[in-house]
């Protein structure tokens, strides 16, 4: 995501009076937090531009490349009721007469949305001790435990005893879990 032209000026403005790269992305994160603060090369670039040509705003923007009309105001609006009114709708058969690429990107970019995939289990009785235990014990700990330690099993079982462990995936952060 591109830089506002308030942002820009933010940038050049605090780097000319502190010279710091490390300050100005210090004083970014506490103006502006809900966005990352720039990078160096950005930052650089900025003031480097202010100082080349007199401004750091995009002087191309509006100008250069094609027109996008895809992700226009009124095609987001579309397939935000859409998807209201149906959140089960297919990305490349939505009947909206836009191509899956461009679904996929309003729905993603431009809405925030995410496509999750349901995952059917077994329900969960009150006649299930154990199993209710487990989960109220499970649903107690803070979500990096969980991280650490959720594990796929979806084992195939065959008739003469064979089992296969294809599919089945185990989940933990690098270097922690040996076989």
């Amino acid at each position: 995501m591109q830089l506002t032209k308030e942002q820009r000026i933010f940038i050049v403005v605090n780097f000319l009076d502190s010279n710091s790269i490390q300050h100005v992305q210090e004083l970014f994160q506490e103006r502006f937090p809900e966005r990352n603060s720039p990078s160096k090369v950005t930052i650089w670039k900025n003031v480097r531009k202010s100082k080349t040509e007199g401004t750091s705003l995009n002087l191309n923007k509006g100008r250069s490349g094609c027109k996008s009309t895809e992700r226009a105001p009124e095609n987001v609006e579309i397939v935000h009721q859409a998807l209201l009114a149906n959140p089960d709708i297919s990305s490349r058969k939505n009947g909206l007469g836009t191509n899956k690429s461009t679904f996929n990107r309003i729905v993603k970019i431009e809405l925030k949305w995410h496509p999750y995939k349901m995952h059917v289990r077994h329900k969960l009785l009150e006649t299930n001790l154990r199993r209710l235990n487990f989960a109220q014990w499970f649903l107690q700990k803070n979500h990096r435990f969980i991280e650490d330690i959720v594990i796929g099993d979806e084992a195939a079982f065959h008739l003469n005893g064979k089992v296969n462990s294809h599919n089945v995936r185990r989940y933990a952060p690098m270097l922690k879990f040996t076989m």
